[in-house]
């Protein structure tokens, strides 16, 4: 009956991580991330964060680092996933997406952190690398 149980839960478990579909949710996270950011939407970027980036970024704060981003980047054109790891923990679920990023001013690294639930995939993290910033 014990083994039954530990089958059970363990599909169960299995069951509610699909990384096929956690990463397509991550992707239009990035997706809504740029076209957000080439408008000039920082606000609404922050907006959509979760508590975890809250607690460590306030509104003024994040939307001065994006406006710099933009400023020195300018628009984003295209880019491609290079990495994922999709991680359930007991502080929830979490898609990590690396991200190989093509702007008007140069290319970049970017690391995003999405905590999943369904098919809505929240922001909990942002990183970004590039020459353009530190030289342009």
């Amino acid at each position: 009956m014990k083994k039954y149980w530990m089958t059970l839960m363990a599909s169960a478990a299995l069951a509610s991580c699909s990384p096929g579909a956690d990463t397509k949710a991550a992707e239009n996270g990035i997706s809504s991330f740029h076209s957000n950011l080439n408008a000039g939407n920082f606000d609404k970027i922050y907006d959509g964060t979760g508590p975890e980036f809250k607690a460590v970024s306030t509104k003024d704060k994040f939307t001065q680092i994006l406006k710099v981003v933009h400023s020195k980047l300018g628009g984003f054109k295209n880019g491609k996933s290079v990495g994922w790891n999709d991680n359930v923990t007991t502080n929830g679920h979490f898609v990590t997406m690396n991200y190989d990023a093509n702007y008007e001013k140069g290319p970049a690294s970017e690391n995003f952190v999405f905590r999943v639930s369904g098919s809505e995939a929240t922001l909990v993290g942002y990183h970004v690398n590039a020459d353009a910033l530190l030289l342009g």
